[in-house]
């Protein structure tokens, strides 16, 4: 064999072996998307069971039960003496002591909290309702594991058969359970949030830091790197993947967004027969950021409209810094959809009435929704119980 045939062989083989790669990524990209489907199917399917147990209530994108759990709060520092820790979205997290274990009445085990909000407690998403309503913790087998970097050694996720919430990320820090949570995609995260700063450069979080101080500019002080809703946003690039649920759905009163008890404190529940067109109404979608999406309704008008177009809005390309990408924008990136299949270049949609679509990247909120002379992509976020108006 000459030198030229073994450099023509070499080059086929390299040429082929770049064929194969190329192939199975695709091919796991796809396997990824169909099994996230497939999890958005069983979700659907619970969300019906649900509406079925309680009048046809379409399950709280978010929720707050401060003022519904609140026990014997004799001290008055806005800790119950007595919490309730058999609640959806009560105690997530225990210590297990040498004489038996004893729930902590924090959703963030990094940072001590006197305050119920900045606490999380008796907060969560629709993933802790469904993870709690429909019984998922007996399917799934569990390993304990600590949480890394918790401000006690001995602290442990509350999750198993008895959780009153749904699993998070301190389930697979460890690479000790990696089940296929049916709450999340099959895809990772591909991304930390924030996604970039004001500058527009991608950002780099300093994992140790997670929940110790709050979110520069998040409007509820939440802390940083704990998912929404009980945080300021994710990081668990590379860990299995949010669907998010649209803010519309959020089941807080206006007392519970604001912290005053002037505002009306009765919750907000939403039927699904007050959604006009429950196939174009979006209730999940693919985020990086955590379990819900947007703001809700009974905030101020303004915010409900800015914050919820700013969580669609897709400012800035994947890798890009050229702040000149920015319209109109001020402060960090809010952009919060992952765009994590075919290349980065589509997410997961699912509506009201169940169904599932694989939608191609979009720019700007217009794209998504339409507007007076363009229907875009069809989709309702905002306004969903009414006629959408230009």
């Amino acid at each position: 064999m000459t030198l030229v045939e073994l450099m023509v062989v070499v080059a086929v083989l390299a040429s082929l072996i770049a064929i194969f790669t190329l192939a199975g990524r695709a091919g796991r990209g796809s396997e990824m998307m169909l099994k996230s489907r497939n999890h958005l199917r069983q979700i659907a399917q619970w969300m019906d069971q649900y509406a079925s147990n309680h009048r046809d209530t379409v399950v709280p994108s978010r929720f707050d039960y401060w003022r519904e759990d609140a026990r014997d709060d004799s001290d008055g520092d806005g800790i119950p003496d007595k919490p309730s820790a058999n609640r959806v979205g009560g105690a997530r997290f225990f210590l297990s002591e040498a004489d038996g274990e004893q729930w902590l009445p924090t959703a963030n085990p990094f940072n001590s909290s006197l305050e119920a909000r900045g606490s999380g407690l008796h907060q969560g998403s629709w993933a802790d309702i469904l993870w709690v309503d429909a019984n998922l913790g007996d399917s799934v087998e569990f390993v304990d594991a600590p949480v890394k970097g918790a401000l006690q050694a001995s602290t442990y996720g509350g999750f198993g058969p008895t959780s009153v919430a749904a699993p998070g990320w301190w389930m697979y820090a460890n690479d000790t359970n990696r089940f296929a949570n049916p709450l999340r995609a099959a895809a990772p995260n591909t991304l930390n949030y924030p996604k970039a700063d004001a500058a527009g450069n991608m950002t780099n979080p300093v994992m140790i830091d997670r929940g110790l101080n709050a979110t520069p500019g998040d409007p509820e002080g939440r802390m940083a790197g704990l998912p929404t809703p009980i945080g300021g946003g994710a990081w668990e690039k590379d860990l299995p993947g949010f669907f998010a649920g649209n803010g519309f759905f959020d089941a807080r009163s206006r007392s519970d967004i604001t912290g005053s008890d002037q505002d009306p404190t009765v919750d907000r529940f939403v039927s699904a027969a007050q959604i006009r067109a429950p196939a174009r109404a979006m209730y999940l979608v693919d985020s990086f950021r955590g379990e819900t999406i947007g703001e809700s309704p009974l905030a101020d008008r303004a915010l409900y409209e800015s914050r919820t177009r700013a969580a669609l809005t897709n400012w800035l390309p994947e890798g890009a810094t050229d702040a000149s990408y920015r319209v109109n924008l001020s402060g960090p990136l809010t952009q919060e959809v992952d765009f994590r299949y075919a290349g980065k270049t589509a997410a997961l949609m699912m509506f009201l009435d169940g169904h599932i679509e694989t939608m191609t990247a979009w720019r700007e909120y217009e794209q998504l929704v339409g507007d007076g002379t363009n229907p875009g992509m069809g989709v309702q976020v905002m306004d969903l119980d009414r006629r959408l108006q230009n």
